[in-house]
């Protein structure tokens, strides 16, 4: 039979049309499956004007009106779980873009080089500031990331539960350090669960039956491998502060206390979640010692006005809610991760990515009362800071002690420290105004060469320490009453332990090969 043209040219239009109008169905479904964080109703700026408005390009996008539904919510902190947040996102990437001039114009701190001791006064971003288009384009990528980029929520809620410390190891050192907060929990009677995440063979198996046998509950990830929600590369031999906050995204925990290897929990880590602070905020930051200088980058890029009553925040511990805030802990590990060689010129590794995730998805966080307080000796006046001592969140206990600059010290100093004048953690500065962030306190980084040391060795390491240079060293014993013992009966001075065992190698090494060659 013949078909004449005219019925096979309809064809050919109807079954192109199907096969166009199924592509375009079938690609519109597969987008909205990679929108995880967008409200149906979502159109991007720009793409099309309101009804009735000719306008376009630059013009058009300053007239377009949010949808009803996306109003930013001013105490989003109280928003329930992670997929609430998602209008308030979209009227996150609405909010009018701040200026470097109106970042910084809202810190007037009167000694300004007091303020922040983390970066000289010559680095580049300080000397030179910023351009408004280059914090412009670094503004948009973050904004893309939360616009359709992020894992859903829906697709992973399954896989976290329960609370628990969460805590990266791997080397010699950081695994000793481990070995040091295992014990110290056991001594508070702890019953919070252990994850230790490590990179691929870092971890021997030996030494996991080793750290498992010293404390249970405890489970181990390896952030080397396909199973982990975000995939990260160790690029550096000796700091890679991408991996803690993978290591925060990939934890099973729903709830979780980050901790640093040579941070000491001083009470239970398990009742800090039963503070009224993270009741609250369901997340706690702790604060660093110094503040963000004004010309901070970060504060234009997440359109934050510089905040005078903030300090830096020291991530040495933190305490978080995943199924809350599930979308912030992927955006501070994208600015870690993706964007780290940029983000980490001014923002000091990991630890200010939390605090400026939550500034630019316009969330407060949880802060504790009290401000830290500085923990170190003080030998014929001067005073050397090794520690930060962190507070609870709510009545002002000590909670932590960080020991940051305890593995930099030089060990004859310490052990100077500990024989001669009694301990190595014998004095304390704390601010009278601890509980006002507003006021500042001079503060910094100096270094330590032992002067006060009568016949130190030439070749004394040189340690820094931190200080506040206004407020007087007081004893220990006031506030933690026995802490040096404690810290000595956990093994916290095993530095010393490995260093004499080394010397007493060495001597009996150094004494047959004298033997030896006298007898020859």
């Amino acid at each position: 039979m013949v078909v004449s043209k005219r019925p096979r040219i309809l064809l050919a239009v109807a079954l192109t049309c199907a096969i166009v109008f199924f592509t375009f169905q079938s690609r519109d479904a597969l987008a909205d499956s990679r929108q995880p964080n967008l409200s149906p109703d979502r159109i991007p700026p720009g793409s099309r004007p309101q009804d009735g408005d000719s306008k376009t390009g630059s013009d058009a996008e300053q007239t377009y009106k949010l949808p009803s539904s996306a109003q930013l919510v001013a105490e989003s902190f109280r928003l329930p779980w992670a997929d609430s947040f998602r209008d308030h996102f979209e009227a996150v990437t609405r909010l009018k873009n701040v200026t470097m001039a109106e970042a910084k114009a809202t810190c007037t701190w009167a000694f300004e080089d007091a303020v922040d001791f983390q970066y000289d006064n010559n680095v580049d971003w300080v000397v030179h500031e910023r351009s408004d288009e280059e914090i412009g384009a670094r503004r948009k990528e973050w904004q893309a990331f939360v616009d359709g980029q992020m894992i859903p929520w829906e697709m992973v809620k399954d896989k976290f539960e329960g609370r628990g410390i969460v805590v990266l190891a791997g080397n010699h050192d950081t695994t000793m350090r481990l070995k040091v907060v295992l014990r110290r929990l056991k001594v508070l009677d702890s019953s919070i669960p252990v994850e230790v995440h490590y990179w691929d063979d870092e971890l021997s198996q030996d030494t996991m039956d080793e750290l498992a046998s010293m404390y249970q509950p405890m489970t181990f990830n390896d952030l080397s491998q396909g199973h982990n929600i975000i995939k990260v590369k160790k690029d550096g031999l000796f700091i890679n502060y991408q991996l803690k906050s993978a290591a925060l995204v990939n934890s099973k925990f729903a709830e979780f206390l980050l901790l640093d290897s040579d941070n000491i929990p001083v009470i239970d880590p398990e009742f800090l979640f039963n503070s009224a602070v993270y009741q609250e905020y369901h997340s706690v930051f702790w604060p660093d010692i110094a503040r963000s200088r004004p010309q901070n980058p970060a504060w234009a890029i997440t359109n934050t006005p510089c905040r005078m009553d903030e300090y830096e925040q020291e991530s040495g511990q933190m305490l978080v809610d995943k199924r809350r805030y599930w979308y912030h802990l992927q955006l501070a590990a994208w600015l870690n991760n993706e964007h780290g060689s940029y983000y980490n010129e001014f923002l000091l590794g990991d630890k200010d990515m939390f605090r400026f995730a939550w500034h630019a998805l316009k969330t407060d966080y949880g802060r504790p009362r009290k401000w830290l307080t500085s923990v170190g000796v003080e030998n014929d006046g001067y005073y050397c800071g090794h520690s930060f001592a962190q507070h609870h969140p709510d009545d002002g206990r000590i909670a932590f002690m960080h020991g940051g600059l305890v593995k930099s010290v030089a060990l004859e100093v310490m052990r100077w420290n500990k024989e001669e004048k009694g301990g190595y953690f014998r004095h304390y500065k704390r601010a009278p105004t601890d509980e006002d962030p507003a006021h500042n306190v001079r503060v910094g980084i100096k270094f330590d060469g032992a002067k006060y040391w009568p016949g130190r060795p030439e070749d004394t390491k040189v340690a820094m320490c931190t200080d506040m240079e206004d407020v007087p060293a007081r004893d220990l014993e006031e506030i933690l009453p026995g802490w040096e013992k404690a810290y000595e009966e956990i093994g916290g001075f095993w530095q010393l332990e490995q260093d004499a065992k080394a010397k007493a190698e060495k001597a009996k090494a150094d004494g047959a090969a004298a033997d030896a060659k006298g007898g020859a």
